[in-house]
């Protein structure tokens, strides 16, 4: 279960403009950090939006799969004339693709969004090939009050009371559970975490 497409749907033509917002300046700089000037063969950009790091990954051919079409429209123009990103409206609770196709998997400001995570986790693990890394963004549970009181303007405000959220170590679990290694977090400006893991 997720939000529903709809929402996203309506929201596409200002979903940029507030998500610039929100990361209050640091879209750019945590854009940079997420795709870290990474260069594989084949790349997923899981849930891509209107593609917030489509256009800034470094491979042979780049997979965009979101569920909501306006979305993949503004994606779509971003990457005009890019022959390498093919874009697709695609599930990420059933993923259409075979097991180890991907070098690397990015699922950046979606996990919030499900609140099974699960089975996303463990489908990209199946299509990632070995030695294959999954890069995850997203905002995260701390104990730390000013984050917390953040936590829940994004949730009730922002996200109209549907947002799931995870602690670090539940994180790690997440990803070790689905048979990740040398799992590791970066924490962005306190408010915000990559998470890394890679298949064996």
């Amino acid at each position: 279960m997720m939000v529903k497409r709809t929402r996203f749907e309506s929201l596409s033509k200002y979903y940029d403009f507030f998500t610039k917002i929100l990361m209050l300046g640091s879209y750019g700089y945590i854009r940079n950090r997420i795709v870290d000037n990474k260069s594989t063969k084949f790349s997923l950009d899981l849930c891509c939006g209107t593609g917030f790091v489509t256009r800034h990954i470094n491979s042979d051919l780049i997979i965009g799969l979101d569920l909501t079409p306006g979305m993949l429209k503004i994606n779509k123009k971003k990457n005009d004339g890019r022959k390498n990103v093919v874009l697709i409206i695609g599930d990420a609770y059933s993923l259409p693709f075979k097991d180890e196709s991907f070098n690397s998997i990015y699922f950046t400001l979606a996990s919030h969004e499900f609140r099974n995570i699960i089975p996303i986790i463990k489908g990209s693990f199946k299509i990632l090939k070995n030695g294959g890394e999954i890069t995850i963004y997203d905002i995260y549970k701390s104990n730390n009050i000013f984050h917390c009181a953040w936590l829940v303007f994004i949730k009730h405000v922002v996200e109209f009371g549907k947002c799931w959220t995870y602690t670090l170590a539940e994180w790690h679990k997440l990803l070790n559970d689905a048979g990740f290694i040398d799992v590791e977090e970066e924490i962005i400006i306190k408010a915000s975490v990559i998470i890394r893991g890679k298949k064996k």
